[in-house]
């Protein structure tokens, strides 16, 4: 492995992060600052330098999808599959699953949740919605509460109880003790019985700990308490433990995350090394100034900045309602460059699923195509949007064959009633996802399309479902009080919550960042979002050269890397990926230094593998001997 290859396009403080001795490290890692990059780097970095042994280093991240993204990075590094990456849930089970084996005991079933309690506490459950109470037992869980605990919990203002606060106290001790008498567990519960293992077996918290030496944890701002007790159970033998995350990015608080834990990692972690990389790659200076003014607005500070150089203003739009602000959505996209809509570069992104339709219907009449692939109203999207919460494989599997038990498989698609279509895609999926969860069908069903939904077009999401993605132009609506923040955000935390979630929404424009308000939304009168107030995005005029002196000219490798990237981008955008994911930053380096001039050459100079180089060769030639006409015109 070539230690030099892996640091070679690392700015100075991913660097930094990748290189430092130190082996308990946190990284405060900006939107768009590459931490994905910096993470796996470090696990290829310390195996290429022998401070780490592959087959004891583990990769922590929270979906299937993540693990897997990892899995594929860290192979194209060189290294070897001897790692370990996966979900804190899956590595948990397996790690209960060798102690089952190794005492010989029966193991324990582990089952779906939201099934569980349906089972377990039919009687109890009359006069509650069952997702309600699996969303305050899921947040009990993660502070390993009990009942009289969460009571206490929600006397002192961390929560608000649906309800009677003692009635659900009551149902989680109930539903705790219910799993007890029936040898069961649900998903939830993994983490906190291999902690109870570990602290309770000398011998099993020797051998994880034996085999789990290196440890990284990717969104490490997303940790709730019980993941964090986790972790320090694994690192007890030794402080080897690499956290990248970004506190501003922590919007997932309803499922007990806590930003807290990460924002006070030096006195949760005595002695550990602090490397921030605050650079925005991704976006320009407009855009990273619009999100960082939210955090600022709220008391949050924060050091965030562009590596790009100036783009267009942020524009901040005033519309009479909300079937205003629709029209003047659509009026705005029909104005933008088909070529984005045509890729799917531009995104409508809003606070809930609710402001959505009307804007879809504005987008339709002007003739604009659309990518809302899951319509909540329809009856596929109804079933889709129950089984996107299922975090159980088995339940998700026992739905679709319950949904398809009087269906014939040679039954046409056309005759296929909707949860019969729904049912097939279910199965589909985890065929290639055998131990897949909802959130992960979710992921699938946007990226493959099952029911021929998708088209070139603009996106339409939410915030939170926003998360992780970019686009070129994005369009963003109800930014106004009420919403942002959401007017059930009373507490100093839910509103620093918004804030943040605002910040997330703003760094996905790469681009151009525009932000809509309707100053009347449902018959009631609304103002701009107070985390907006005072903005103001500029653009510095140029400053043009003294008339004598000439331009440096970029050098050669330069001016081929801009073609690459420009490249990479368009392919990325048409093909519905990250471009890191179509290409590594380093593999473009290594190919504008090389220039490759067959697939076989490509594939040696970047280890793409021979299929994805023959794949990607045409593009790249095209991107290189655009440049080469570029340079022979202008005699660079």
């Amino acid at each position: 492995m070539d230690v030099a290859y892996l640091i070679a396009d690392l700015d100075d403080d991913q660097r930094l992060a990748v290189t430092t001795e130190s082996q308990l490290v946190a990284v405060i890692a900006g939107a768009g600052s590459g931490k994905t990059r910096v993470l796996t780097r470090r696990a290829a970095y310390r195996v290429a330098t022998g401070t780490a042994d592959e087959a004891h280093t583990l990769v922590l991240t929270f979906t299937r999808e993540a693990a897997g993204e990892l899995r594929r990075r860290l192979g194209r590094l060189g290294l070897q599959g001897r790692f370990t990456a996966g979900t804190f849930h899956s590595i948990a089970l397996r790690m209960l699953q060798q102690r089952w084996r190794d005492r010989d005991e029966r193991p324990w079933t582990v089952d779906d949740r939201r099934r569980l309690m349906r089972r377990l506490l039919a009687d109890d459950l009359r006069s509650i919605d069952v997702d309600t109470a699996a969303a305050e037992i899921d947040w009990a869980g993660s502070r390993l509460l009990d009942g009289r605990a969460y009571e206490a919990a929600v006397r002192r203002g961390e929560r608000t109880a649906p309800g009677e606060s003692a009635r659900m106290a009551d149902l989680i001790d109930r539903f705790a003790a219910a799993k007890q008498r029936n040898r069961v567990l649900d998903v939830d519960d993994l983490l906190g019985r291999t902690i109870e293992a570990i602290r309770r077996d000398t011998v099993f918290a020797e051998a994880v700990r034996w085999q789990y030496r290196h440890v990284l944890v990717d969104e490490a701002q997303d940790l709730n308490p019980l993941q964090h007790r986790f972790i320090d159970e694994l690192r007890a033998a030794r402080d080897d433990l690499f956290l990248v995350g970004d506190p501003a990015q922590a919007i997932y608080g309803f499922n007990g995350a806590d930003p807290g834990l990460l924002l006070d990692v030096s006195s949760r972690f005595p002695g550990i090394e602090v490397v921030r990389l605050p650079t925005n790659h991704r976006s320009t200076p407009q855009v990273v100034d619009t999100g960082a003014h939210a955090l600022r607005a709220d008391g949050q500070p924060t050091g965030v900045r562009s590596a790009r150089s100036d783009g267009v203003a942020t524009r901040v739009l005033a519309h009479d309602d909300e079937h205003a602000e629709a029209r003047g959505i659509a009026a705005i996209v029909t104005r933008l460059d088909p070529s984005l809509v045509r890729t799917s570069s531009v995104a409508v992104l809003a606070r809930t699923n609710a402001q959505l339709p009307p804007i879809e219907s504005a987008l339709a009449a002007a003739g604009i195509a659309t990518q809302r692939r899951v319509h909540p109203g329809d009856t596929i999207g109804a079933a889709l949007q129950h089984l996107f919460r299922l975090t159980d494989p088995h339940e998700l599997r026992w739905w679709a064959q319950n949904a398809l038990e009087n269906s014939s498989p040679d039954r046409p698609d056309d005759a296929l009633t909707a949860d019969e279509e729904v049912g097939r895609a279910v199965l589909e999926f985890l065929r290639s996802n055998p131990v897949g969860t909802g959130p992960e069908l979710r992921a699938w069903v946007d990226a493959s399309d099952p029911f021929g939904r998708a088209t070139a077009g603009v996106q339409l999401l939410t915030f939170h479902a926003a998360k992780g993605r970019e686009w070129h132009t994005v369009l963003l609506a109800g930014c106004e009080t009420s919403l942002v923040p959401l007017r059930t955000a009373t507490t100093a935390a839910a509103k620093a919550e918004e804030a943040r979630l605002l910040y997330v929404a703003c760094t996905r424009a790469t681009d151009q960042l525009i932000v809509n308000w309707a100053a009347r939304r449902g018959g009631y009168q609304r103002k701009l979002t107070p985390l907006l107030d005072g903005f103001e995005s500029v653009v510095p005029e140029p400053i043009a050269p003294p008339a004598d002196i000439a331009l440096p000219k970029r050098p050669a490798r330069e001016q081929r890397l801009i073609g690459l990237r420009a490249w990479r981008d368009a392919a990325a955008r048409h093909g519905g990926v990250l471009p890191e994911a179509l290409v590594t930053d380093a593999a473009l380096a290594a190919i504008a230094e090389h220039t490759p001039a067959s697939p076989d050459e490509l594939d040696a100079v970047t280890g793409l593998g021979a299929i994805t180089s023959r794949r990607l060769f045409p593009g790249i030639e095209a991107a290189l001997a655009a440049d080469q006409a570029r340079s022979t015109m202008t005699g660079a």
